[in-house]
């Protein structure tokens, strides 16, 4: 990678690469290195990821590209400039699909890459025949048809101008291989400004060579006793283990503290209750009146944890005392990828 690639964004690499790139497994070799279990700086921190994404985001367009002549295709109607330099008006016709994609439609999405060419391959070979025009391009935004809301209109950003009017002559099928949009978040979160006033006091004191995670502090620890007892008893019906509990303590802890920035890493292998534990915990901090935003690397695992957390709600619902809830249901708020979460059930209240 470039030396100012961090300057980069995700999408723009990816659009410079040729599908020779994309097959070319040595293509960042000596550029990937292992990432350190302690670091000099947060810049330190974040640049360690940029080459390891970078890499993961060819390789999977790399195992897309092997399937390409299974995978959906569109044809292409028309192009047209917009006001931005490389970036496009597709309207197209109809989807093509391969065996892949035959019991189901492709939804287009915003970071679908196509590739643009002038003929349909029967593998990744084919786009470097003589007399084949292709382009990489990357859907930044999807016109919606209003009377039967079919997809039939792209904005599409392309790596370089498509300026010659031959090209886009020859440009007939738009071939889908796949989607980059959460690398390209995960690639902003770690392209961050210098300048940006955020506090990153937190996450410089995790990643000091020194911060072993076992902080404690002293001053909290000593009026800590009846606080944290007051918690212990209103969760004793989610039955928690004493591990699990000492968990939670150790966080409730944590965030009443005003003295330290500390954070806490709660683990164990499957099946030891971390999404219970986890559950249970929010409760606990909605108690306390915080604010908490809960991450999951993964669709399910959101799921996961809105379904124990709302099932706990419920049972606490059946035994709470006259004070009533510390909280509603519209003080939770669920975000995620609409196409990909199956809400269903409970979860739609």
């Amino acid at each position: 990678a470039r030396d100012d690639v961090g300057e980069m964004d995700l999408g723009d690499i990816v659009l410079s690469w040729s599908i020779q790139d994309i097959i070319n497994d040595d293509l960042y070799r000596g550029q990937v290195e292992a990432i350190p279990c302690s670091f000099t700086s947060l810049d330190h921190y974040l640049k360690s990821y940029h080459a390891p994404l970078i890499e993961e985001t060819r390789s999977h367009l790399c195992s897309c590209l092997e399937l390409i002549m299974e995978g959906p295709s569109l044809k292409i109607i028309s192009m047209e400039v917009t006001e931005k330099p490389e970036v496009y008006y597709m309207d197209v016709d109809f989807w093509d699909y391969g065996a892949v994609y035959s019991t189901e439609a492709h939804t287009v999405r915003n970071g679908d890459v196509f590739i643009l060419s002038s003929m349909k391959p029967e593998g990744a070979g084919d786009f470097n025949r003589y007399g084949v025009t292709y382009y990489l391009a990357m859907v930044t935004d999807v016109c919606m048809d209003d009377d039967d809301e079919s997809q039939t209109r792209f904005k599409i950003k392309v790596a370089k101008k498509i300026g010659l009017e031959e090209d886009l002559q020859e440009l007939r099928y738009a071939i889908f291989l796949g989607n980059i949009i959460t690398n390209m978040w995960i690639w902003k979160a770690l392209s961050f400004d210098k300048h940006m006033n955020n506090n990153f006091t937190v996450f410089e004191s995790l990643l000091a060579p020194t911060n072993s995670g076992g902080d404690v502090c002293h001053i909290c620890a000593k009026h800590d006793g009846e606080y944290l007892a007051c918690f212990t008893e209103q969760l004793l019906p989610m039955n928690l283990n004493r591990s699990q509990m000492d968990a939670i303590e150790s966080v409730i802890s944590a965030v009443g503290c005003r003295h330290m920035n500390l954070m806490k890493l709660i683990q164990g292998p499957p099946g030891t209750g971390k999404t219970h534990t986890v559950s249970a915990l929010l409760w606990a901090l909605a108690s306390m009146k915080c604010r908490t935003l809960t991450c999951a690397p993964t669709n399910v695992a959101v799921i996961g944890v809105c379904t124990c957390f709302l099932q706990n709600l419920k049972e606490f619902n059946t035994n709470i005392d006259e004070n009533g809830l510390p909280f509603s249901l519209g003080d939770v708020l669920l975000f995620g990828n609409k196409y990909k979460m199956d809400i269903t059930g409970d979860l739609q209240e």
